[in-house]
């Protein structure tokens, strides 16, 4: 996803000796001249990076900072002046700023501290992550890990429908972390500061999810010893995500279509007294659509109410180097976890998560890396006769394997010539060749390690 950097200054100079170098980095720049205006355009644009100079016409650079810092905690601050005296140094650090640095810093080297603040914020934010369990900090886009085209594209749907009421219908095959999705859109919603309530529909007996969600009178069935409060009137002004929403009984299908569509709902054994809710409903699945409508297990009304936006999560194995990039993540986290060493992933070892197919899409590759990390770097065998090989040991599936290296082969040869030609081409400028080629600085440099470039220019 494109990154975004807010520059408040009322000097064009100071924009114009960072813009260029900032947009051949993928980011999107803003400039705001009036600070007076400054905080409300922060507000609108949402930036991933704010740099702030410190002296300007009427309110200054310390001033915003403070404002900012009450607002986001996460956002990076750094602040810019043309004359950085100790003073204003320990205050801007007080109130929060991430760095300090002078007008005459160079544009490139300003990049580099960016792009390392924003690594250890996205770290701080996984250990805090971490720390706080099940029930801590939500995930948002920027903890989604991965850089396809495809999954921009998932990114930007979250942005975008974040912003609206419409119910959302998540979709993905099993274990391509449909419940990130979900958390993220809550994140980035109006609703953060309010409860999430997630339902994982497949994993109760189907008499006892009415109750879970709508909750239930003293005495209304068997064993209900005490009035239960649902999950919906838990969640407030919130939101609730249905989980595997083709689980649910007919029943409670016909009463979530009415209470999407008119708010209003029933306790079990409520004889009839109604409850309102304004909570956003979220729901996914991983089921065929056209069969779980056709068979009725989902009712076509209630899909079509919830379907007013859908956000189709693609499989793992359609995400090309994202496979790597997860890779990573996951060794860093179980590394974390476990009080270890991170190891290093091999050439071979990676070449082989690059091949595979992954049925079992990110949570399968999470496991693999899981035992990776146990065995203290030793590669996770990932052939024909393993447990995460879905294919058969038959001879068809020789040949297939073999046609599929074959042209894996013929692709990377014709990959590496082009990174070779970007390279020569930009004198060996690794900022100009990425954004030549389309691809992120961080993408390229893993391409260049890959391909073993990085004496070639």
């Amino acid at each position: 996803m494109t990154r975004k950097v807010l520059i408040v200054d009322d000097r064009l100079d100071t924009v114009l000796q960072y813009l260029d170098v900032f947009a051949l980095n993928g980011y999107a720049v803003v400039r705001c001249g009036e600070p007076a205006t400054a905080f409300s355009v922060y507000l609108r644009e949402k930036p991933d990076v704010v740099l702030l100079d410190v002296k300007m016409p009427g309110k200054g650079g310390l001033e915003l900072l403070g404002e900012i810092r009450q607002k986001d905690k996460r956002v990076c601050v750094i602040m810019i002046s043309a004359h950085g005296d100790s003073g204003t140094v320990v205050e801007a650090v007080k109130l929060g700023a991430d760095n300090f640095v002078e007008k005459n810093y160079a544009p490139e080297r300003l990049v580099f501290m960016v792009e390392k603040e924003l690594k250890t914020k996205r770290m701080e934010a996984e250990l805090e992550g971490l720390k706080a369990g099940k029930d801590g900090r939500l995930r948002t886009v920027d903890d989604i890990v991965g850089e396809s085209e495809n999954l921009e594209a998932v990114k930007r749907q979250i942005i975008e429908y974040a912003d609206c009421d419409l119910t959302v219908f998540i979709t993905g095959e099993s274990g391509v972390g449909k419940n990130v999705v979900a958390e993220a859109l809550h994140a980035h919603s109006r609703r953060r500061k309010k409860p999430f309530k997630h339902l994982l529909c497949s994993a109760l007996p189907p008499t006892l999810i009415e109750s879970e969600l709508f909750g239930s009178e003293k005495g209304a069935f068997t064993d209900a010893y005490r009035t239960k409060r649902g999950m919906i009137d838990a969640a407030e002004d919130g939101t609730v995500f249905l989980d595997e929403i083709g689980a649910t009984p007919p029943e409670v299908q016909a009463k979530l279509l009415l209470l999407t569509d008119t708010g209003v709902y029933s306790k079990v054994g409520s004889e009839g007294r109604s409850q309102k809710t304004s909570a956003w409903f979220l729901t996914a699945t991983n089921v065929d659509i056209p069969k779980a409508l056709q068979s009725g297990q989902l009712r076509q009304d209630l899909f079509y109410r919830l379907n007013q936006a859908w956000i189709h999560l693609p499989p793992l194995r359609q995400r090309g180097d994202d496979v790597l990039l997860l890779a990573e993540h996951f060794v860093r986290l179980e590394a974390e976890r476990t009080g270890t060493p991170s190891p290093v992933m091999s050439q071979k070892f990676m070449d082989n998560l690059l091949s595979y197919p992954w049925p079992g899409n990110v949570r399968q590759l999470q496991s693999v890396i899981r035992r990776f990390v146990k065995s203290g770097g030793k590669d996770v065998r990932l052939h024909s006769g393993s447990i995460d090989d879905p294919q058969p040991n038959g001879g068809g599936g020789r040949v297939a394997r073999g046609l599929k290296s074959t042209v894996r082969k013929a692709a990377e040869t014709t990959e590496r010539e082009c990174m070779l030609e970007a390279l020569r081409r930009f004198g060996g400028n690794r900022t100009k060749a990425a954004a030549w080629l389309g691809i992120s600085r961080r993408n390229l440099m893993y391409k260049i390690k890959r391909y073993s470039l990085e004496d070639t220019v």
